[in-house]
């Protein structure tokens, strides 16, 4: 079970850098509950939107300190992310602890809920 979330995380993070939706709108529960680094509440549409927009552009994505915790039917992984990328055609370079919650369906994993806190 791990090896399987440990391959959908390095797919949610390809499809975030590539803005590749199609592969993220399989992996998202349609009823997300997402809190991003802002402390805003965004549902599935609203994640989605910059990558379909164009707005948001990812250059470089690095991985650090996976942690993945199971509880059955449910994971919870915990990353941190080095971002480099733009938002409205302005630069940006983060350092985000990530958060998703991964849970199985008949369909197969989709992640629920995530947070995404900035980090210094």
């Amino acid at each position: 079970m791990i090896s399987e979330i440990i391959k959908l995380e390095e797919n949610i993070i390809e499809a975030i850098l590539y803005s590749d939706v199609a592969v993220l709108d399989g992996l998202l529960h349609t009823d997300l509950v997402f809190v991003n680094h802002l402390g805003v509440l965004v549902s599935k549409q609203d994640d989605l939107a910059p990558h379909l927009s164009g707005e948001l552009k990812f250059k470089e994505i690095l991985i650090a300190d996976q942690q993945i915790s199971v509880f059955g039917d449910t994971v919870v992984v915990s990353v941190f992310k080095d971002i480099k990328g733009s938002y409205l055609s302005q630069d940006f370079e983060s350092r985000v602890r990530f958060t998703r919650v991964w849970k199985l369906f008949e369909q197969g994993w989709k992640v629920i809920a995530a947070t995404s806190v900035s980090y210094k």
